[in-house]
């Protein structure tokens, strides 16, 4: 059995539990489109990757609005794109990154195909080679045991109070701990902590995870990450001599 708990925006002193799928499969690419540089002049003689990229960008837009359910989740997002070192001239390549999310392995798989079928098309549409893509990571899923979820959620109440412990939705952050649990076959529970006071979680700009406001409350957000932490611990050890 694996547990793991991560501090997160929250009212400092609840936890967040939820059953089954808790964060999503992330898949980051490397995209680089090659063209034709040509003078800016003479826009005849290029293939110009920036417009095709642009078109792509755009294309990408509609894998989620228009090929997965609305009761399905997927992210797409294009986090940077660059090209060029002039601005009278059409360069030969362009290049962006994608990050993309899913919670269930039937929208991740027919998402990552509908992204690869977008970019190959609209290279051929421009009349440019076969783009390269690089994969740069891969974050797998992390899906809370059912049964043990409920059990621990049981030994939360009981350590923190019902009122302390919220059952939440799936969260389309990824996160390296699904790897645990996977490579070696057992069951994992995956939990948040708050640690924020209300009257910060009230703000219009809650700091998050990785931005340099993001600082939690000392207290009592760490007795309670400390208190689950040992709660999950302990549920699965024997009191008897």
């Amino acid at each position: 059995m694996i547990y793991g708990q991560h501090v997160m925006p929250g009212i400092s002193g609840t936890v967040r539990l939820t059953a089954g799928p808790v964060m999503s499969y992330a898949d980051s690419w490397r995209v680089t489109l090659r063209g034709r540089q040509s003078h800016g002049s003479q826009p005849e003689n290029s293939v110009d990757p920036i417009v095709l990229g642009a078109h792509i960008v755009t294309r990408l837009q509609t894998v989620v609005s228009r090929e997965i359910s609305a009761l399905q989740s997927a992210v797409v997002t294009v986090g940077t794109f660059h090209a060029g070192l002039k601005e009278n001239i059409i360069p030969a390549t362009a290049e962006f990154t994608l990050n993309i999310r899913s919670l269930d392995d039937k929208v991740r798989e027919p998402v990552l195909a509908a992204v690869r079928r977008i970019i190959s098309a609209e290279a051929a549409a421009s009349g440019a080679p076969e783009p390269e893509i690089e994969e740069l990571y891969r974050f797998p899923r992390n899906l809370n045991d059912v049964d043990e979820t409920e059990a621990l959620r049981e030994h939360m109440v009981e350590a923190l109070g019902e009122d302390k412990v919220i059952t939440g939705k799936p969260f389309m952050g990824s996160e390296d701990f699904g790897t645990l649990a996977e490579s070696i076959g057992v069951p994992s529970v995956f939990w948040f902590f708050g640690g924020f006071t209300e009257e910060q979680m009230a703000a219009d700009d809650v700091p998050v995870n990785h931005s340099p406001q993001f600082l939690p409350v000392m207290e009592p957000t760490l007795s309670t990450g400390y208190a689950a932490a040992m709660t999950a611990v302990l549920s699965k050890l024997s009191t008897s001599s």
